[in-house]
């Protein structure tokens, strides 16, 4: 007695110390990057100062940017400049054409399809993307002839001619452009809206702002748009009489912001938009609210889009200043809800994308009418989507998005911004041109706009985005091409991310010397070819230019690699006193299990005598090898490969066949004396056929019950599992009479009937019919029955109680407390896991029955079994459509009861579709640990569990800087963290509880007395 509960105290000191290492390492892994405070600013020396701050440009270089119109000059404003106005001084003292450069558009839209696939885009969006692209081919092919044409004519031509040598009547190219858009992981829709407001790299630690919004803290596009007075960024011209003669507030209310549609840009930002209509969006069942909500609002935000409708209406004969947008965000959600339901291959997503199409039509109409002013539609995905709907990872088919860009007729001609590539530097910089990030569409619009670039972005400017402004503005120069806007433009970029990320290097985390080193040098190269183009005298030096567009854009290119790898900031020495302490937690249990073994083994020899001890040997010493290396594969060359991560669930199947397959060789090859020589054979048969079966013939886990490609969904096959399972419940209550059986037996048989209806309620093809009641109604049932067993539970060992039960009965009692969790768990995996759960029940019975025949004479060593059915639940959990990736989420577990998202019961029902069955796999291992005396294969199982966790710390650890640390390791060590939390977890409880029974067991007994 005195050795057990020495032993239960070192195994609780061992699992509250592996949690306190867990929770250390788990806070210096995931130490998020951290925000910088700083804004840039719309003042009159600013983009001055980091042209001579930052790149060294002397004053010279600088006078004659700006003399040639390159840079944005700001002029005081006052009553002189206004033909003797006697209005009094206004408050805004600056007249700019924008802040850092002149403003290239008049109105910016942004179009959000969520998990809009390059793909989509392409082949999907005929009316609109498709027609848009049609028309520019044409354009193209007419531009050719036209050029062809004009080489061929010797004089006499006396058509005026554009800066690139093509006539003027030709068509402009560009006005339609798609590109392949790069999202990084984790592709989740608000880190992505972070990236596309700020510019910066998102964090793995701000993946948990996905599920309750955070408001964004730094510099972004939206803010600044909110912040800078529209004076300096371009909207008030110095013939704008009406604009002069106002307040700044009545200027500031003239141009405004607009939304419609997901409500996590409101999240993001609570108070920046002046016009805002956001929907709800977790209901990932819910295809339509979010694009009709867009569709109902677009005509009449589309009505006061653009600057066109400044002092040109009909009515307006006065020249009144007519409020407009100059900013419009609507952001579509049904294409990602129709994948996370049903997959990116069907009927509903064909009939989405129309929808999409049509929508896009219309709004590109609209632009095609601005003949005056320049305006701007891009539409883009904020990441793509997988073939089974899914997203979250780093994939090829979840970053790759689709981005389409199309100007209205006031923005000219494309075709010089699309001429620049940086090949005069070389491939090197051609791939950088070629490469779109998401993140490089912030410093494209805050350029478009007039804005100063946001502080922390690390995006860089995409010139074939830009409109030419040499076209827009009126300069005497006649020479002046594109190439020094577009090298400017690419100059205060690279200035603005040096200067970023010198400071963050010297506030926040010391970034790597030797990338920072590279990065000067290409940031040197560019500045010195900038100089030397402006430092040519008669004409510009259109090359030199260019090399400096190609040296600042692969600046910018290296600039986000190197971001990439340092945007988590680690805390090394708290990694390593984290991975300490989960040691000595290994250390302190090791020995005493290597005891228990070895007590195994003499049992054995006392036990058996001759060739049964020789074949004993054998096979416990066949049993150790296979063990070891298991243990070698699984713990450490696993969690240190991501092919390895990716194939798991295979991994795991072999696994748990080759540790079944040990014992049942030797139990048919040699005759050991027992009761019963075929049952340990028979026993892991089923454990591994049922295993089999559930990977190979059930499918569609989580998923919709709509969803009709998958067998286990069928009514039929759902209905007769439930049946099963149903019969099995039956035959349990007639096992064993327990307190308030019958009562338990009438709420589990209407919890089931009721799920039941509800997943046939969902097949129905009638939207009023969806299941909801039905499931709200088992699972109040399911937990209602919970509480009554943890009252049963409580009186079954209360001394005072007059119904205390034994241990047979309390192990029947918490079983029936099982019962309801796995019917929970059910409701909340979808028709599959019906099927699903009767195999597992059939494991749990024969690995009950496994440890009842090896309690006494042990056949099967305490090492095994745990492997055994640590495997059985880890395969449980990849057979049910899991993985240890957060886009295998099942998100659908969240709107199962409810139509739209309610945090806690979603966030509730999530845990319980993820952990549920390896919860009912440790629960239901620890009791029948407890009622065989076998409290040495729980402590194996637990050992097991914080040996793998502990490895995975170190590998995570060990490879932090790797390409797929965030899409791969990160994410099966914080499965492994939170498989370790549930088994320590209980495993404490079970030894407080049992301690505490037996402590009224004995008062119970002296009561008795």
């Amino acid at each position: 007695m005195t050795s057990t509960k020495l032993f239960h105290r070192l195994v609780l000191f061992s699992t509250l110390l592996s949690l306190v290492g867990l929770y250390k390492f788990t806070t210096a892994f995931f130490l998020a990057k951290k925000s910088m405070p700083h804004t840039s600013k719309c003042e009159p020396d600013s983009a001055r100062n980091l042209l001579y701050d930052v790149l060294g440009l002397d004053s010279g270089n600088i006078d004659k940017i700006e003399r040639l119109g390159i840079l944005s000059k700001h002029v005081a404003m006052n009553n002189d400049q206004i033909g003797g106005n006697t209005r009094p001084k206004i408050e805004d003292d600056f007249l700019a054409p924008g802040c850092w450069m002149p403003r290239r558009a008049d109105a910016v839209a942004l179009i959000v399809v969520d998990a809009l696939r390059f793909d989509f885009a392409l082949e999907h969006l005929p009316k609109s993307v498709g027609a848009k692209l049609v028309e520019e081919r044409q354009r193209r092919s007419q531009r050719q002839q036209a050029s062809v044409k004009s080489d061929s004519m010797v004089g006499g031509n006396d058509k005026p001619r554009d800066s690139i040598g093509i006539q003027s009547d030709v068509p402009p190219l560009g006005q339609s452009q798609l590109y392949q858009f790069v999202a990084d992981p984790p592709t989740v829709t608000m880190q992505r809206l972070k990236g596309l407001t700020t510019g910066g790299l998102p964090t793995f630690a701000d993946i948990s702002g996905s599920f309750g919004g955070a408001t964004v803290d730094e510099d972004s596009w939206v803010q600044q748009l909110h912040d800078v007075p529209s004076s300096r960024r371009g909207i008030l011209k110095e013939n704008d009489s009406s604009g002069y003669n106002q307040t700044a507030n009545e200027r500031r209310g003239m141009v405004k912001m607009a939304f419609v549609g997901d409500d996590t840009w409101v999240d993001l930002f609570p108070t920046q938009f002046d016009d805002r209509h956001p929907f709800p969006s977790f209901n990932t069942r819910d295809l339509d609210t979010v694009d009709n909500g867009c569709l109902l609002h677009l005509p009449r935000l589309l009505d006061s889009f653009g600057r066109n409708v400044l002092g040109s209406n009909k009515d307006n004969e006065k020249n009144v200043a007519v409020p407009y947008f100059e900013m419009l965000v609507a952001h579509f959600l049904g294409v990602d809800h129709v994948g996370h339901t049903y997959g990116p291959h069907n009927v509903h997503m064909d009939a989405k994308l129309n929808q999409i199409d049509d929508a896009l039509s219309a709004i590109f109409n609209k632009i095609d009418k601005a003949h005056e002013s320049c305006q701007v539609v891009f539409v883009f995905g904020d990441h793509g989507m997988t073939e089974d709907g899914n997203h979250g990872g780093g994939t090829n088919e979840e970053i790759n998005a689709a981005l389409f860009a199309h100007y209205s007729p006031g923005c000219g001609d494309m075709g010089p911004s699309l001429d620049i590539t940086g090949s005069e530097v070389g491939e090197h910089s051609e791939e950088a041109f070629r490469s779109i990030n998401q993140i490089d569409l912030v410093p494209t619009i805050s350029l478009l706009l007039g804005l100063p670039i946001p502080y922390a972005n690390l995006g860089g400017v995409v010139p074939a985005l830009l409109p030419p402004v040499y076209q827009k503005f009126n300069h005497t120069e006649r020479q002046l091409v594109e190439a020094p806007f577009v090298a400017t433009s690419l100059a205060l970029n690279a200035a603005q991310v040096w200067n970023y990320l010198a400071t963050y290097s010297t506030t926040a985390n010391k970034l790597p010397e030797e990338g920072m080193l590279e990065l000067k040098a290409i940031l040197d190269q560019g500045t010195l070819a900038l100089k030397n183009a402006l430092s040519q005298h008669g004409g510009y030096d259109s090359i030199g230019f260019r090399e400096a567009c190609g040296h600042y854009k692969y600046f910018l290119s290296r600039a986000i690699a190197l971001g990439k790898q340092v945007w988590t900031r680690f805390d090394t020495f708290g990694m390593l006193m984290g991975i300490a302490i989960m040691f000595v937690a290994l250390l302190v249990q090791a020995p005493w299990l290597t005891l228990t073994v070895k007590h195994e083994n003499s049992l054995i020899s006392a036990k058996q005598s001759g060739q049964d001890s020789k074949v004993m040997g054998k096979k416990s010493t066949l049993e150790t090898m296979v063990l070891v290396m298991i243990l070698f594969f699984h713990c450490l060359l696993l969690t240190f490969s991501n092919s390895y991560i990716a194939s798991e669930q295979y991994i795991v199947m072999f696994m748990l066949s080759i540790v079944c397959l040990i014992p049942i060789i030797f139990s048919l090859l040699w005759d050991i004396q027992d009761d019963y020589p075929f049952s340990n054979a028979s026993l892991l048969l089923i454990i591994v056929i049922s295993s089999r079966t559930n990977e190979l013939f059930i499918t569609g886990h989580g998923l919709d019950p709509m969803i009709r490609k998958h067998w286990a969904h069928r009514c039929p096959v759902f209905m007769t599992s439930l049946c099963i399972l149903l019969v099995m419940r039956l035959l349990h209550f007639s096992k064993k009479r327990i307190q308030s059986g019958f009562v338990h037996l009438v709420m589990d048989t209407t919890a089931i009937v009721s799920l039941c209806i509800s997943w046939y309620e969902k097949r129905s093809i009638q939207v009023s019919r969806h299941g909801y009641l039905s499931s709200r109604l088992s699972l109040a049932i399911c937990f209602i029955g919970f509480c009554k067993c943890l009252l049963d539970r409580y009186y079954s060992i209360n001394p005072q109680s007059s119904s205390v039960k034994d241990a047979d009965s309390q192990m029947h009692t918490f079983n029936t407390l099982l019962i309801k969790v796995l019917i929970f768990t059910i409701t909340v995996t979808g028709p599959s896991s019906a099927s699903s759960s009767i195999l597992f029940i059939c494991q749990c019975w024969a690995m009950h029955h496994l440890i009842s025949l090896n309690k006494n004479v042990t056949k099967i060593r305490a090492p095994t079994l745990a492997m055994i059915w640590r495997l059985c639940t880890r395969h449980a959990f990849f057979a049910t459509g899991h993985a240890c990736s957060f886009n295998r989420l099942q998100f659908s577990a969240a709107f199962v009861a409810f139509e739209t998202f309610r945090f806690g019961p979603a966030g509730i029902s999530l845990f319980v579709n993820t952990f549920g069955w390896d919860i009912l796999g440790i629960c239901y291992l620890t009791n029948t640990c407890k009622v065989n005396k076998r409290q040495d294969i729980l402590s194996w199982f637990c050992f097991f569990q914080l040996l793998e966790t502990t490895i995975s710390c170190i590998s995570v650890g060990i490879l932090r800087r790797h390409l797929m640390v965030w899409a791969v390791f990160a994410p099966r060590f914080v499965f492994g963290a939170i498989f370790l939390f549930l088994c320590n977890s209980y495993h404490s409880f079970h030894l407080f509880s049992f301690h505490s029974e037996e402590r009224l067991y004995v008062q119970n007994h002296l009561h008795k007395k």
